[in-house]
């Protein structure tokens, strides 16, 4: 599909939840990192594009930064929950527990070890 295709889609189950793709973009975070990259309504919804616009998520939460080792993990990680409700806060639930069914998919523990393999010493 591309994106106007899927915006359409979007605009004619208004009032339904969505959640599109790999990354669970909701309509307006995908219309707004769409923007963002300038892509069209032409522009073919592919694993490559949906990986781009997940970039701009990342920066949202402060990759450039936590890679620069001037914000933390646990900040960083706090940022990717209000991002994604998939990923849990501190405390184990989703930044949107119980929102359109959203709740934390692992456990802090398991998120943190994660992120220490990814990145084993502060944040780059």
């Amino acid at each position: 599909m591309t994106l106007g295709e899927i915006y359409r889609w979007i605009d004619d189950t208004l009032g339904r939840p969505h959640a599109i793709g790999r990354y669970q973009f909701i309509p307006t975070t995908l219309r707004r990192v769409s923007r963002v990259r300038g892509f069209g309504l032409e522009t073919q919804f592919s694993p490559g594009l949906q990986d781009a616009l997940a970039l701009v998520l990342l920066e949202d939460a402060g990759l450039s930064q936590f890679q620069a080792a001037s914000l933390g993990r646990r900040q960083f990680m706090h940022n990717l929950a209000r991002i994604w409700g998939g990923l849990p806060l501190h405390n184990g639930r989703s930044y949107y527990e119980g929102h359109a069914g959203n709740s934390a998919a692992m456990s802090w523990v398991a998120f943190d070890s994660g992120m220490a393999r990814i990145w084993p010493v502060g944040g780059g």
